[in-house]
């Protein structure tokens, strides 16, 4: 995936969906793509995921103790469009989430310093970023 589609698949996304055109392009720069063959297994540890093609099951780990942790499946699983691992660049503390390909996927990854040094460059895409969220989650409830 060349640069302009990996910038496509980032403005396909609703979340991503208001940033300015040079915006995106600066993260598609910094940005990978990844594929993945069904039940293959991906973590939002470092990295902000993307899906542009397939579909993935969504899992949360939670710290039971510091040795162990526990994962749950989340809701519906991540198709085209879906982000997973924005909120990690905002806040450091938010669970890990992990995904696994249900059938052939591919992903566009960020690293998540990488989308923070990107999205601090630039004030009015951070305020973009972050009225998108409210209204997504605004229609949610």
């Amino acid at each position: 995936m060349d640069l302009l589609a990996r910038a496509a698949a980032l403005a396909a996304c609703p979340l991503f969906e208001d940033l300015a055109p040079a915006v995106l392009v600066r993260l598609a720069e910094r940005a990978h793509t990844s594929s993945l063959e069904r039940g293959e297994r991906r973590t939002t540890e470092h990295t902000v995921w993307v899906v542009s093609r397939g579909k993935l099951a969504v899992a949360v780990r939670e710290q039971a103790e510091a040795t162990a942790s526990i994962v749950r499946k989340r809701g519906a699983g991540a198709e085209p469009g879906s982000v997973l691992g924005m909120i990690r660049v905002v806040r450091g503390q938010t669970p890990v989430i992990e995904i696994v390909a249900e059938e052939p996927s591919e992903l566009v990854e960020l690293a998540v310093d990488d989308a923070r040094d990107v999205l601090e460059e630039d004030p009015a895409a951070l305020t973009a970023l972050a009225d998108r969220l409210a209204a997504l989650l605004l229609a949610e409830s």
